[in-house]
């Protein structure tokens, strides 16, 4: 029966040979890197040309000189490795990463050395991979923070404002976020058609702090954008959306319920628009919080980084404006990936073990056969 089944076998195969036909039983459980990197060029690009619209010339040239110092640098890379031309893919994202990040009055001759130093060494002395644990773009970020702090802004809010209900608010009617023409028609159509049905009405100017919080850091501006960039990295799996999700959601609880308790003032009170809506965290929890190689591989894994990562968003970043914190959290976070790795792979050698234990050596002959064979 046994010889039969193989004959049956070399005969399909012969047949194959013949017609040129070939068996392809691979499907794609989530795009290729080079995929997602260019959607991630496309998305990056939306919110240059967000730039562009609102004529935030400063911010243009401060992403276009990070994106050629990332230039320079893949090309040196590709002279000494001689590695495909789409390996030179993340080095450009992640100099565009630079340049949203930093502020807008930074200047450009900095720029230019920081990525180009930060990525070539990262990417031909260092790592030498494009998944490596740390998020270089963060460690340049952070670089840039030390030479040049004075140019990062303030944070826009005080001990005082912690207190009140809503902070956002008073920032919305001090000037301090600036305030549409479409703002209210938005605002009252909301209010009366959707708003209305929960009893809730919402303050003008919110509309206006999502579509553009007018930051001098580009990467915290245009929050309808990223929202918009999130939903089509997430739906087919070009990043997992469980880190995200519990980073989010564990760092807005937090602020919600303790945030004002640290500066005297009531607990559950915390305003969650402003932590969400300033600071980059939703531009963080889409480009930055799990960039290739610096989350877990478990879903276990991936759900205590992301609340480890939340955590660490409230303890750095604070409930809101803050020029540098999530940038911190994202270089905390990689750390922490690390040892959850760790853990990871002394559990998988532990399941390994106790799968090989339950066997006889006649049953890891024939695993070893099949394996031979190439039938697993």
């Amino acid at each position: 029966m046994k010889e039969n089944n193989y004959n049956n076998y070399e005969n399909i195969n012969k047949n194959l040979s013949k017609n040129t036909t070939t068996l392809r039983p691979f499907i794609h459980i989530s795009p290729s890197i080079s995929m997602i990197c260019i959607k991630l060029f496309i998305l990056l690009g939306l919110q240059i040309l967000m730039l562009i619209i609102t004529k935030s010339y400063n911010s243009l040239a401060l992403v276009f000189t990070s994106f050629c110092g990332a230039a320079c640098a893949s090309s040196l890379s590709y002279l000494i490795y001689k590695d495909p031309i789409y390996n030179c893919w993340p080095l450009l994202i992640q100099g565009i990463l630079i340049g949203l990040l930093l502020p807008e009055s930074y200047p450009l001759a900095t720029v230019f050395i920081i990525t180009f130093s930060c990525l070539f060494v990262s990417r031909t002395l260092v790592f030498k991979s494009i998944n490596s644990w740390v998020n270089v773009p963060v460690v340049a970020v952070i670089v840039a923070w030390f030479i040049g702090s004075n140019y990062f802004p303030s944070f826009l809010i005080s001990n005082e404002m912690l207190t009140l209900k809503n902070p956002s608010t008073y920032l919305i009617q001090d000037g301090t976020f600036n305030i549409y023409k479409y703002d209210s028609i938005i605002t009252n159509f909301l209010n009366s058609s959707i708003f209305r049905l929960f009893k809730i009405n919402v303050p003008e100017g919110y509309v206006s702090l999502w579509w553009d919080c007018k930051s001098v850091i580009p990467a915290f501006r245009f929050n309808f954008i990223t929202i918009i960039s999130s939903i089509i990295i997430f739906s087919d799996n070009s990043f997992n959306p469980t880190v995200p999700t519990f980073f989010i959601t564990v760092y807005i609880i937090l602020v919600r319920l303790f945030a004002p308790v640290f500066v005297g003032g009531n607990i559950n009170s915390g305003d969650i628009l402003l932590a969400l809506l300033t600071s980059g965290t939703l531009f963080t929890a889409t480009f930055l919080i799990q960039w290739f190689g610096t989350t877990p591989i478990t879903l276990a894994g991936k759900i205590i980084y992301g609340c480890i990562a939340g955590c660490m968003a409230f303890f750095i970043t604070g409930c809101g404006t803050s020029p540098i914190g999530m940038v911190y959290t994202v270089l905390v976070s990689n750390i922490v990936n690390l040892l959850i790795r760790y853990f990871e792979e002394k559990n998988n050698k532990i399941k390994l073990n106790l799968i090989l234990n339950c066997l006889d050596q006649s049953e890891i002959d024939k695993v070893n056969a099949k394996l031979n064979k190439g039938e697993f």
